[in-house]
């Protein structure tokens, strides 16, 4: 009589041990779930976040370039000259050498 008594008991501490060990399993499951959608939400607003940075960058770019433009047009008061286009008047202020 006591050893049927050992074998349920030990039936159940098995079936009560699989039937944790399933609930365990699922509560792991739907917390890596919970986990991922996390990481895909704080993901596009990184995301969302990096592409407002690089809108706001550019701008600025573009911005600074347009005022390099207008001051170097404002401040460009040279008139350029003749360039020696054949190389005949190269050095022209220096003696010819000596032969």
């Amino acid at each position: 009589m006591n050893r049927p008594l050992t074998v349920a008991i030990a039936l159940f501490t098995a079936a009560a041990a699989t039937a944790c060990s399933e609930k365990t399993q699922q509560d792991a499951a739907e917390t890596a779930e919970l986990a991922g959608d996390d990481i895909e939400a704080n993901a596009a607003v990184l995301g969302e976040a990096i592409e407002d940075g690089a809108k706001t960058a550019a701008g600025a770019v573009a911005e600074g370039a347009a005022d390099l433009e207008q001051h170097i047009e404002a401040n460009d008061k040279e008139t350029p000259g003749p360039a020696p286009i054949t190389g005949d008047d190269l050095n022209s202020d220096r003696e010819a050498p000596q032969r």
